[in-house]
């Protein structure tokens, strides 16, 4: 066998053996993810309670791919390819790589061109500031996607998918890291003619932070127009964060606007770190404005508080419990995840308890 054959074949068999990651030729590949499980009780005032096992309660349950080659000269190409994963019945739904799929050449000095389905400007900006990290009980998310009433989001959107977390057909610009501490980038995403029943939107906004010491400020602006939409979707984001050691606290805004339609959702959290365990709380409220079409929803408003538990079994596992109420007024339906849904006013509660997996 000559040398070059037996260098290859050397280096296929490595990335068999080792799905961790294999190197060969300045190239990596990784297989990674998170598998996440909570018992769940979630119930609503008039309508019942419900148990369930749920799926990603402390970060979602997920498999990827993804890898990175070294081109020199301080340029890299790289691909990123993550499947959603339900970890309490195995199904991956939605299917394919629908939680991200990118193409992307990179410079040390010049920053990042990133192609494909990804996060928002406004999701990334606002979702880094929740101690729940965007998902169970005590997610920020609930005010943010949730259809429950009249809302901006349901008079932009409807039922269909919308803009507010992940956009497809997308050319993101992003910053390189650099010591002035900021960070951020503009995105465009095409609708490509299609609809916004088949998730395809046209959107351009962008994000800006800056890192201050334990400080970092960050806003973002994303607007978007489809077939759907007679005017276009407004979704603003601006919050702050500061690290003192023994409490990390955060707070923001974030701004829909729709036609003569305004929604505020406002939040302030705390992280308490204790040892290998941590204490976080978080206070949202959603206070909507003007009206969707002839009905006014100026009175509409629906607080939620959550308090969370974590212990760090290692680096990777962590055994958590989560607890939250939300109260709705006006004719607003928000619940807790898993929580049946009451009538226009209805509070709702939950307690979960689960553990959490990175590979």
């Amino acid at each position: 066998m000559k040398p070059r054959t037996r260098f290859v074949s050397s280096c296929i068999a490595l990335a068999g053996l080792s799905l961790a990651g294999a190197a060969c030729a300045q190239a990596s590949l990784q297989v990674f993810g998170v598998m996440d499980a909570a018992a769940r009780r979630s119930s609503t005032s008039g309508a019942g309670s419900t148990l369930s096992l749920a799926s990603g309660a402390y970060s979602s349950s997920r498999f990827g791919f993804r890898g990175r080659e070294d081109l020199g000269g301080g340029l890299s190409a790289s691909f990123w390819l993550e499947s959603f994963l339900n970890s309490d019945t195995g199904a991956a739904t939605p299917a394919g790589f629908q939680r991200r799929s990118t193409l992307s050449l990179a410079h040390k000095d010049y920053g990042e061109l990133r192609l494909g389905r990804d996060f928002t400007p406004t999701h990334t900006n606002w979702s880094r500031f929740d101690p729940f990290n965007y998902v169970g009980l005590g997610a920020v998310q609930l005010f943010a996607l949730s259809a429950a009433g009249n809302t901006p989001v349901t008079a932009a959107f409807g039922s269909n998918p919308n803009s507010i977390q992940r956009s497809s057909n997308g050319i993101q610009y992003l910053l390189p890291r650099n010591g002035w501490g900021l960070e951020g980038g503009v995105t465009k995403a095409f609708g490509e003619g299609g609809t916004s029943a088949e998730d395809r939107h046209s959107s351009l906004g962008g994000r800006l932070g800056v890192h201050l010491g334990p400080v970092f400020v960050s806003a973002a602006s994303y607007t978007t127009h489809d077939d759907r939409t007679v005017s276009r979707f407004r979704d603003r984001a601006l919050a702050a964060s500061w690290d003192a050691g023994v409490v990390r606290l955060s707070g923001g805004v974030r701004r829909y606007d729709y036609q003569g339609a305004s929604q505020n959702n406002y939040l302030l959290a705390a992280v308490v770190p204790l040892g290998a365990d941590e204490v976080k709380a978080s206070f949202n409220r959603a206070r909507m404005g003007g009206a969707v079409g002839a009905t006014s929803i100026a009175q509409d408003r629906a607080d939620q508080l959550a308090l969370g538990y974590v212990h760090h079994l290692s680096k990777r596992t962590r055994a958590y419990a989560t607890v939250a109420a939300i109260r709705n007024q006006g004719s607003l339906r928000f619940v807790v995840p898993g929580a049946p849904t009451g009538k226009a006013g209805a509070h709702s509660r939950g307690f979960e308890f689960g553990v959490n997996h990175e590979f």
